[in-house]
């Protein structure tokens, strides 16, 4: 029996799978190429493939790999972001490149105010109790 965070990644991939023969046949009706769109490219790709399912496990799962997911989602987020923002140019490649550096800003945030909140934790008195 597969477990649940299996079955939800290999229907991610599957969904991606699926986008992507819309995109050939697409491609070979209208012309329209994923290629050509960096952003949708990104989407398809990174969205749906990757940060996806991660993000929906971090959100449901109880155990205590949520903060690991959704560090993975936001790495694997700016490194995608970075390599189609490469095929991109002018205004879209401003788009993915801000994508790919907010989202390491907002993990370097979380970071810090979460060492934060630890330190003060270990600052402050416990209750008592009266």
């Amino acid at each position: 029996m597969i477990d649940r965070d299996s079955r939800i990644v290999f229907g991610s991939l599957l969904v991606f799978v699926v986008a992507l023969t819309g995109s050939n046949i697409a491609e070979h009706q209208f012309g329209a190429s994923l290629h050509d769109h960096p952003v949708l490219s990104f989407l398809v790709f990174g969205g749906v493939a990757v940060v996806g399912p991660q993000l929906y496990l971090a959100a449901t799962a109880e155990e205590p790999w949520s903060r690991e997911r959704v560090q993975f989602v936001t790495v694997s987020t700016a490194v995608f972001a970075t390599l189609f923002a490469a095929d991109a140019a002018g205004m879209w490649y401003l788009i993915l490149a801000s994508v790919g550096a907010c989202s390491l800003f907002a993990l370097v945030c979380y970071e810090v105010f979460r060492w934060h909140r630890m330190t003060v934790d270990e600052v402050r008195p416990p209750p008592t109790e009266p």
